[in-house]
Parts: structure tokens; sequence; C-alpha cells
């Protein structure tokens, strides 16, 4: 007869989703995630097979249970970002997104966990252009906070936010589309590293 789980599949994928935070996705192993748990290496071999199927498994799951919490639109995305931690954690995260490219079922939960914050996002404004603009400050304010290196994050993100949606509610509508810049000398300047 089986053992007793003694951890939902849910805390262990949660438990796995801190320790990438705190070791990265490359030197991540079933023992951190075990012990983030507070169970053996074994039982999660046993249960998942391996760290990819892990990790797949805790995207999937992210997908599945993300939520804005309630309020104000800008409050809930700061909330939404206060678990990414400090510059570090959020570059280990980060690191998924090189797995959620490359990888056909990555990128499927990854579109999912998107469009699901998308939905809430216009759900709570009313307006499908907005809650996408949100998303895309949100994920910027993000990736240029770690890459900056200035200011706390619920500050900096907050800002950002603040300026999408105020940008929005100009006194003659939504404010126009912003013209490209020119290509400056040299050839356009490096992706961050996101997508």
């Amino acid at each position: 007869m089986p053992r007793p789980r003694t951890r939902t599949d849910a805390q262990v994928l949660d438990a796995a989703l801190r320790a990438v935070s705190a070791r990265g996705v490359a030197r991540l192993t079933l023992a951190d995630v075990a012990r983030e748990a507070g169970l053996a290496a074994s039982t999660l071999a046993e249960r998942f097979g391996s760290k990819r199927a892990l990790l797949l498994a805790a995207a999937r799951h992210a997908a599945r249970t993300v939520r804005l919490p309630d309020g104000d639109v800008v409050d809930a995305l700061v909330a939404l970002a206060a678990g990414l931690g400090d510059r570090t954690a959020f570059a280990h995260q980060l690191a998924l997104l090189e797995l959620d490219a490359a990888d056909p079922e990555f990128r499927a939960a990854a579109a999912e966990h998107a469009a699901t914050v998308q939905a809430q996002l216009a759900a709570r404004v009313g307006d499908a252009a907005l809650a996408r603009a949100l998303y895309v400050a949100y994920n910027g304010s993000l990736v240029l906070w770690a890459l900056s290196g200035e200011g706390p994050l619920e500050a900096t993100l907050r800002a950002d936010l603040e300026a999408v949606r105020s940008r929005s509610r100009g006194p003659a509508g939504p404010a126009a589309p912003a013209t490209a810049p020119a290509v400056p000398p040299g050839g356009p300047p490096r992706p961050a590293g996101c997508g």
C-alpha cells in the first residue's frame, strides 16, 4: 500500500516555484525542491519523474491558479509582483522564459498564464486594449527595474502602471499612439532578454 501524501501537488508546485526563485532553473535540483517542500527527493522523483516534468507541472499550476488580488487594478498588479522578491530572485524566475520560448509545452502554459491575467485585467478595466497595455507595462517595468537597479520595485511598478492608466484617461479619450523612434546609429538596441 502506498504511503499517504503529506503534501498536496499544489503545495509541492508552489515550493518548486519558490525554489526556482532561490536557485534559478539551471542550478535547481529535485533535492532543492524537496527541501523547500519538506519531502524526500525520491518522493518528488516518484511523483513527477524529472526536473523538467516538475517545472512543467509548476508552470501549468501557475497558469491555472493565477488570480489578481481584489481592489484597484494597479494595486492588484503591484500585489501580484510582491512575490517576486529581489532582483536576483526575479532573474531566476526570468530564466523560465527560456523554457517558455524554446519548448512548446512550456510556451502553452505561459500563454495560458498571460491570457488569464489579461482577461482578469480586461474584466476590471472594461477595455481589452488597456488591459494589454497594463500587462505589457507590468512586465516591461519588472525587467527595467531589474536591469536599472534603481528604486524599490513597488514604487517603480506603481509609477509605470499609473502612467499607462492616466494616459488612457486623457481629456480627449485614449492617447494617440506614439511614433516609433528613429533607429540609433549602429542599429537597434539589444533586447532586454524577455518576450
